[in-house]
């Protein structure tokens, strides 16, 4: 019994030595597991770092390069695939600069002889009913495409302006529902729309180009949906709204996103049509511009909708 006991006290001595003997080298093994891990997750978690700055437009991103180890080269990697990036986003800057720049002196360059053939044009659509009936109906195409071209070269302009920044305001403290009425009365639009336009409703807006945005929104709402087109003037504690809705066939959800686009027609049939395929692009650059937007809504057919802020920003 003696034996058997001292046994298990010897034994239960070299246990604890042994315990002993392994805590420092567990607690080095751990420690060592620690550094490498944090040697091997820190370059893992520049490099996401890394890759979202990229991803938010910082195309300068680059990362340290240090050793030789696979970390590293995919470092080297990711470096090189930046600068690919940046030279590429480079190029495609500079080119869409090149071709604002080429717009806008191509539209300024058509003013003078698109105002001289206006003026000839007008001279012979004021005589086309003096003309036999192929001279007359030629005059009055003559006159009409070129009145076509000289909107698109005006819309070119307007959209260059806002290109280069240098579209401005010209804020005038006016009647909102007062304005929109004016618009539709000088273009004849009065009786082909039902209006909801309460008076008293003031805001300092560019007159100008509130009125572009309202033409636009019309127009487009009498040429391309179907009566009765409403328009709706309501105002907020914070910023004031005006919706035209037409009743037509309404647009596809995958047109939706694309209505605010520069030349973007929705029915492919209408390539060659009176308009610039500008004239919403516009409308929502006029709108942004006074600090508010311009949406679109499925609704019976399609509603637009001008939101203004009460406020100057």
């Amino acid at each position: 019994m003696e034996s058997l006991a001292q046994a298990a006290a010897d034994e239960a001595a070299v246990l604890r030595a042994a315990q002993t003997a392994a805590a420092p080298v567990v607690l080095v093994a751990v420690l060592a597991g620690l550094l490498a891990a944090r040697g091997v997750l820190r370059p893992v978690a520049d490099l996401d770092r890394a890759a979202r700055r990229l991803g938010e437009g910082r195309l300068e991103t680059r990362l340290p390069v240090r050793g030789g180890d696979e970390l590293a080269r995919l470092a080297g990697r990711f470096n090189e695939t930046a600068a690919a990036l940046e030279r590429s986003v480079g190029e495609l800057r500079e080119m869409e600069a090149r071709s604002r720049r080429f717009v806008a002196d191509v539209s300024h360059e058509l003013r003078t002889p698109l105002a001289a053939a206006t003026a000839v044009t007008d001279v012979l659509e004021a005589g086309a009913d003096r003309l036999d009936a192929d001279a007359g109906t030629a005059a009055r195409m003559v006159s009409a495409e070129v009145a076509r071209l000289t909107r698109l070269v005006d819309d070119l302009m307007e959209i260059s302006r806002f290109d280069a920044g240098a579209a401005v305001l010209n804020l005038n403290e006016m009647d909102v529902g007062t304005a929109v009425a004016a618009c539709l009365r000088t273009r004849g639009w009065t009786g082909a729309v039902t209006a909801d336009l309460p008076e008293g409703i003031h805001l300092p807006l560019d007159p100008r180009r509130l009125d572009v945005i309202v033409a636009n929104l019309v127009g487009n709402a009498l040429r391309h949906g179907a009566p009765p087109v409403t328009l709706t003037l309501r105002a907020g504690e914070r910023e004031l709204t005006l919706a035209v809705a037409d009743h037509g066939p309404g647009l596809p959800a995958d047109v939706l996103p694309h209505v605010f686009e520069r030349f973007y027609k929705a029915d492919a049939a209408r390539a060659r049509s009176e308009g610039s395929g500008l004239g919403l692009a516009i409308a929502r650059e006029n709108a942004l511009l006074h600090g508010g937007d311009l949406t679109v809504a499925p609704g019976p057919g399609a509603v637009f909708t001008l939101t203004l802020p009460r406020t100057r920003p």
